[in-house]
């Protein structure tokens, strides 16, 4: 199964990049084929195509996040990760929108370290 669609992807993920790629202690990888992203060399989020998805969130920021958009546990083959949500995006103006939430996984993530 293919996660991510580069050429489709590319508008999205420069303009990702373009915010995240500023912000202290992120590095990226590729996982399951999908650029991915973490702080302080844990992963808090990954493109997969038309979509996001957020790695490393506190509960209530999750509840917060499925209230606001649509999301659905993120599928690794045949298991869904339940507390990996995955976020439609198909515009910048969508990714501008969860962006918050990027944010907030980026910081929890580096308070685990």
């Amino acid at each position: 199964m293919k996660y991510y669609e580069k050429e489709l992807m590319k508008p999205l993920r420069l303009a990702f990049e373009e915010t995240v790629l500023l912000w202290p202690e992120i590095t990226t990888k590729k996982m399951f084929g999908c650029p991915c992203y973490k702080a302080n060399g844990k992963l808090f989020t990954f493109l997969v195509t038309n979509g996001l998805v957020i790695g490393k969130l506190s509960q209530t920021d999750r509840e917060e996040l499925s209230r606001q958009f649509q999301t659905t546990p993120f599928q690794a083959g045949k298991n869904a990760i339940e507390k990996w949500p995955q976020i439609p995006l198909k515009t910048v103006t969508d990714l501008e929108q969860i962006m918050p939430f990027v944010q907030k996984s980026y910081e929890f993530t580096l308070q685990e370290t």
